[in-house]
């Protein structure tokens, strides 16, 4: 009987071993806890106030129209005056670098951008048209720009989050001077010429540009404008054969608008 309780108690606490080291084999692993997340830099978009500066050129392709002749009060005598001049006329427009500055607010509406721009430049445009006479003589008209000025809207899509497409357009002012000279010995100061312009030096622009981001608050573009200032100017001239009598005189127009076209470069900086 002793004999069998002691093999009773080894069998016991043979299988209580057993079933410990079994269950130290089970091993539960713990959840990895989750790799903290890299902020990423979030852009501040095109949304903004900016400022900046440009430079380029202004120029016109085509020449301007000539000088008209249109003489007052003597039917007769006009065809005798338009004869002396013949087909001596010609005119042309003298292209100028620009360079100026800007200021401008942009809002942007998922991929869409718009805004509002002024700019103000500096440049030297000459829109000159001639006529020579057989007296022989010269006479000479010319409208210069020193500086234009544009208000203008514009509306661009995002072709990439850093590159923007856009059309644009507005208001522009100049101070536009008109001026005539000549050599004829028909206009002296008994009868000097008599210049007339217009002083409505207000017009409009309309063009578009690509303008790209290339830091956080750096945009870098180039923009094509379209600008006219419409106007003309006229000069009158009452002594000589322009004369034609008693109360007569001969109009020196110039009836096309003036207007030029402008490429320029700019480099902004946004407040983000």
């Amino acid at each position: 009987m002793r004999s069998f309780l002691v093999s009773v108690f080894a069998a016991s606490t043979a299988l209580t071993f057993t079933s410990g080291a079994n269950a130290a084999d089970v091993v539960y692993e713990a959840p990895m806890a989750p790799a903290p997340m890299e902020m990423m830099p979030v852009s501040s978009g095109w949304t903004g106030f900016y400022i900046g500066v440009q430079g380029g050129g202004a120029f016109n392709p085509q020449d301007p129209d000539n000088v008209e002749l249109q003489p007052n009060g003597f039917p007769f005598a006009g065809s005798v005056i338009e004869g002396a001049f013949g087909s001596n006329f010609d005119s042309n427009f003298d292209s100028s670098f620009l360079g100026g500055a800007h200021i401008g607010y942009d809002y942007q509406i998922n991929n869409v951008v718009l805004g509002v721009v002024a700019d103000i430049n500096a440049l030297d445009i000459t829109r000159s048209s001639n006529a020579d006479s057989s007296t022989p003589a010269f006479y000479r008209t010319d409208r210069d720009l020193n500086y234009l000025g544009t208000v203008r809207a514009r509306a661009g899509y995002l072709v990439t989050p850093k590159a923007l497409g856009y059309v644009t357009g507005g208001l522009a002012y100049g101070d536009v001077d008109y001026s005539f000279s000549t050599n004829s010995p028909a206009v002296t100061a008994g009868t000097p010429a008599v210049v007339t312009e217009d002083e409505d030096n207000f017009g409009y622009t309309v063009g578009a540009g690509m303008e790209v981001m290339f830091t956080e608050n750096m945009t870098f573009g180039a923009e094509y404008l379209y600008t006219n200032l419409g106007g003309s100017g006229s000069t009158r001239l009452n002594g000589g054969p322009f004369a034609g009598g008693v109360g007569g005189s001969t109009d020196f127009t110039v009836d096309d608008d003036f207007d030029f076209h402008t490429v320029t470069a700019k480099i902004s900086y946004k407040f983000n």
